[in-house]
């Protein structure tokens, strides 16, 4: 028919049905030869059935439209599953998301790990966190997380830091800043892996969608690495999505005296792969690539070492660029590296300064 909706039309308004997944798809695409095809559902499920097929008679499209508005006006650009920007390995899991959401780059390759653990982590945790997703970035791995402060933060920030892609699931709209704190960040994420949810733009970073959202970040990855993680965490809720999807779960041993990775530690006795460097993860995942060389280019780390010393005084990023002979949309993406790594502060405008007391990792190591 003339009117019927395109494929991703029907995505789009089958996914604004609260709990609509590919499941769901699955089963409105049988061929009705049962009696009662609805006979050995849920109620739960005949009810989001019902719901679907409402949406898909209906002639109004308002919904959707507005929805296609509010992506083009924030940047954010829609994957139906089954597109080629549409993660492969998490449209293979049934509770698929019909329709994400992306900012940023492709999401759409099956070498990633994910890492995860406490927003309250230690800082031995979250400095563990940025070494093995450094080293699993130099291995060749897509390291996907869920930005949340802690581990999260921490293992995004190592993949970054080797250059590394890493991906970022989302509990609210890819267009939202949260946490408030993560801007730069985010915009390093976009501009080297990319910002994935399957919550419209503009839905604001709720509770109940962080255990939602646990399940995508294990649905697309080859396995889950819990690093650090006390007796309540929502990283035990990704680490149980690991295993429902058939994903390899591993963790970080911790000691017995802290309550910081009672999790973690539980999730080893019941029978989670130990992991005390990448080795272990490679080995756990079957990973046959290439490491990337273990140590950073010399002209970049020298060159690291330049700005450094010139920014012991308060310097505008015209001046840096003029002083040493670095083009500024070269020298912006080396700037916010320095930066994440508290080597460097941003002081008003595009002013920078060498830190007092770096918190980061020297340039120089």
């Amino acid at each position: 028919m003339a009117n019927e909706p395109a494929p991703t039309d029907i995505l789009l308004r089958l996914s604004l049905v609260a709990g609509f997944t590919a499941r769901h798809l699955a089963i409105l695409g049988r061929e009705r030869s049962q009696a009662d095809p609805e006979e050995a559902l849920s109620r739960a499920d005949r009810g989001i059935l019902r719901t679907g097929l409402r949406a898909l008679d209906s002639r109004e499209a308002a919904a959707e439209e507005d929805l296609r508005l509010r992506c083009g006006r924030a940047g954010v650009e829609i994957l139906p599953i089954g597109s080629d920007g549409y993660p492969g390995l998490l449209a293979s899991v049934p509770d698929a998301p019909l329709v994400l959401y992306r900012k940023g780059g492709s999401a759409a390759g099956t070498d990633t790990v994910a890492l995860v653990g406490s927003r309250a982590a230690t800082g031995a945790g979250r400095e563990f966190a940025r070494l093995l997703a450094a080293d699993l970035a130099l291995a060749g791995l897509t390291v996907v997380s869920g930005m949340a402060r802690g581990i999260d933060t921490a293992a995004h920030e190592g993949a970054l830091r080797e250059g590394g892609s890493t991906i970022a699931v989302l509990g609210c709209g890819a267009d939202i800043l949260y946490p408030p704190e993560s801007g730069k960040l985010r915009d390093r994420i976009q501009a080297q892996g990319a910002l994935l949810s399957e919550l419209p733009p503009g839905t604001p970073p709720l509770s109940r969608h962080f255990p939602m959202r646990n399940r995508l970040i294990s649905g697309m990855s080859r396995g889950v690495v819990v690093v650090e993680a006390p007796g309540r965490s929502g990283a035990l809720i990704t680490a149980r999505t690991a295993l429902d999807q058939g994903r390899e779960v591993m963790a970080v041993p911790g000691s017995p005296l802290f309550p910081h990775t009672e999790g973690s530690n539980r999730l080893l006795r019941e029978g989670a792969i130990p992991v005390t460097g990448a080795d272990d993860v490679l080995q756990a995942l079957g990973w046959a690539g290439e490491r990337r060389p273990e140590n950073r280019d010399a002209a970049a780390v020298e060159r690291e070492r330049r700005i450094l010393g010139y920014c012991r005084k308060k310097r505008h990023v015209n001046g840096i660029s003029a002083g040493l002979g670095i083009p500024v949309p070269e020298l912006f993406p080396i700037l916010l590296d320095l930066e994440l790594r508290k080597l460097l502060e941003r002081r008003g405008g595009d002013y920078y300064k060498k830190t007092s007391v770096p918190g980061g990792t020297p340039a120089e190591s």
